[in-house]
């Protein structure tokens, strides 16, 4: 399993790990930590992390080969949702493109990857509790549906990374992408992206999926099926 460094507090998982990266040159670890100041999320949305939640950045080398790094995003969303599922009971957990994490539709989990010349730092948040009042737009814990601890969680996530990493590092997205669908919330159903973080430019049509580049499809009512490579979904409970 990756090496797991655990630490009690940083500002920022991911920001902890490019100091570990730039003062060893070690690039194939995993940071976790008990508390996160000042963490955040796609659309620099804040990821706060209280103590008893999960922070960790998961870091690899960067491939000579570029080109399918988008997709490495969706790899985590299906990591962390085995991850959740084993644990889990009496709950439907879906991954809301690209790698949001939802229980009974209700955000709990959270990704950012980043990435300089030398490594990609996969920052994950997973909230335990649902009172974690630095998020935004979250609305669920794993207390409530597990009596599992963040250790075991973690033990449970980093198991599924080094499993679904060894096979896209191989094979490509391709060999996951149907994995990956059958996981998605909103698979061919009216599905609504905004393209502004103000929802002010908004797109819809029916989610057929992704490509094997990563970006979410969606069909027009005239038949013609466009794909996108980013956007933040919309769902109306």
């Amino acid at each position: 399993m990756t090496e797991l460094i655990t630490i009690d507090s940083v500002d920022s998982t991911n920001n902890e790990a490019r100091r570990i990266v730039q003062h060893t040159g070690n690039m194939n670890f995993a940071l976790s930590a008990r508390e996160q100041t000042a963490g955040k999320e796609r659309y620099n949305r804040k990821w706060i992390s209280a103590p008893g939640n999960i922070a960790v950045t998961i870091v690899v080398p960067l491939p000579d080969d570029r080109t399918s790094l988008p997709t490495l995003s969706l790899v985590a969303g299906i990591a962390i949702h085995d991850a959740l599922s084993l644990i889990i009971r009496d709950a439907e957990v879906q991954i809301k493109w690209p790698n949001d994490i939802l229980i009974n539709g209700a955000k709990v989990s959270g990704t950012l990857i980043e990435a300089d010349p030398r490594a990609i730092y996969v920052g994950i948040g997973i909230n335990m509790t649902a009172d974690n009042l630095g998020l935004e737009n979250i609305a669920a814990g794993l207390a409530g549906f597990t009596d599992k601890d963040a250790q075991d969680v973690l033990h449970s996530l980093l198991h599924r990374w080094d499993d679904y990493f060894s096979l896209w590092k191989t094979y490509g997205f391709s060999v996951l992408r149907s994995s990956y669908e059958g996981r998605m919330k909103g698979l061919n159903q009216m599905t609504e992206i905004s393209l502004d973080a103000g929802k002010t430019q908004i797109v819809s049509g029916i989610c057929r999926g992704t490509d094997t580049e990563g970006r979410i499809l969606l069909e027009t009512p005239d038949g013609v099926v466009k794909a996108w490579n980013y956007g933040d979904v919309l769902f109306h409970n």
